[in-house]
């Protein structure tokens, strides 16, 4: 939790500098995560310390941010496969679940690593069930780009999805 912290706050500390090139700044805000992280969470946190305060507090609710795209990603889902109504108990669940709340309680990469991957989720099934397809598979390819760019190996959620969408798509050409 620490060392997640202490990048939210270097990734802030970068983008109020003002004696840098742009360049120079983009190389700095790459540089932050170094290992199989991500940037994106930390770039996010930064942005949102930037708008309010640079302080503990604020990194922490920073998590809304990911939280309320989790909830309105189930709420949706729940709604295209089923009603309005098991979207909200979804939703719900979701919000009061145990490990959800020690997750929103804490700073990690976990939930926003959660809140791209049921969004993406999300949109994948509009892709698939909708006639506008289009707008659909472009939101996919950048919510799973965003997926990536929180943790590389979070990209391993979708195999077998993927798999599965291929293998229908080439059942529907043949």
């Amino acid at each position: 939790q620490g060392y997640h912290l202490s990048n939210a706050f270097k990734m802030s500390n970068i983008l109020e500098s003002k004696n840098i090139s742009f360049l120079s700044k983009i190389n700095d805000l790459l540089n932050i995560t170094e290992s199989y992280r991500g940037p994106v969470t930390y770039f996010l946190s930064g942005l949102f310390l930037k708008i309010f305060k640079n302080s503990y507090y604020f990194a922490y609710l920073s998590n809304s941010i990911f939280n309320s795209i989790c909830i309105i990603s189930i709420f949706h889902l729940g709604k295209i496969y089923k009603n309005e109504s098991i979207g909200l108990w979804a939703s719900l669940i979701f919000t009061f679940s145990s490990l959800i709340v020690s997750q929103r309680s804490d700073y990690l990469i976990d939930l926003s690593l959660t809140s791209f991957s049921i969004l993406n989720l999300f949109f994948l099934s509009k892709w698939y069930l909708n006639n506008k397809r289009g707008i659909f598979a472009i939101a996919s390819g950048i919510s799973l780009a965003l997926v990536f760019l929180v943790k590389p190996t979070g990209i391993t959620l979708f195999i077998l999805p993927l798999i599965i969408i291929f293998i229908k798509i080439l059942k529907y050409k043949i």
